[in-house]
């Protein structure tokens, strides 16, 4: 009998109606379907783009390794006869900061 309230039968967990008959057993879950790949938004595409253009720019901008000035520094530092510059290193260190609290990262 449908409940006149709610417009159902009483079907308890089991799936028996509570009245010592059966009723109609629960629904099983709808099973995923295999649709479609999520696509992506254009947008992230032109974005993700940008990105990779500027950092390839960037990229190229920056001068390659100058290996003979590298050994000359390893030599200096195992022979104990290179000399830092303090002041130098906190202008560079000022300099980073100043980069880095321009692009509105705080810090």
């Amino acid at each position: 009998m449908a409940d006149p309230i709610r417009g159902i039968d009483p079907v308890d967990v089991a799936g028996i109606a509570s009245a010592g008959g059966t009723g109609s057993p629960p629904a099983a879950a709808p099973e995923p379907q295999a649709g479609p790949a999520v696509s992506v938004d254009s947008a992230d595409l032109g974005r993700a783009r940008a990105l990779l253009t500027s950092i390839s720019q960037n990229a190229a901008a920056v001068p390659s390794v100058d290996q003979t000035r590298v050994a000359q520094l390893q030599e200096a530092l195992n022979s104990g006869t290179y000399r830092a510059d303090p002041q130098l290193i906190a202008e560079k260190i000022m300099e980073i900061e100043s980069l880095l609290s321009s692009d509105g990262n705080p810090g």
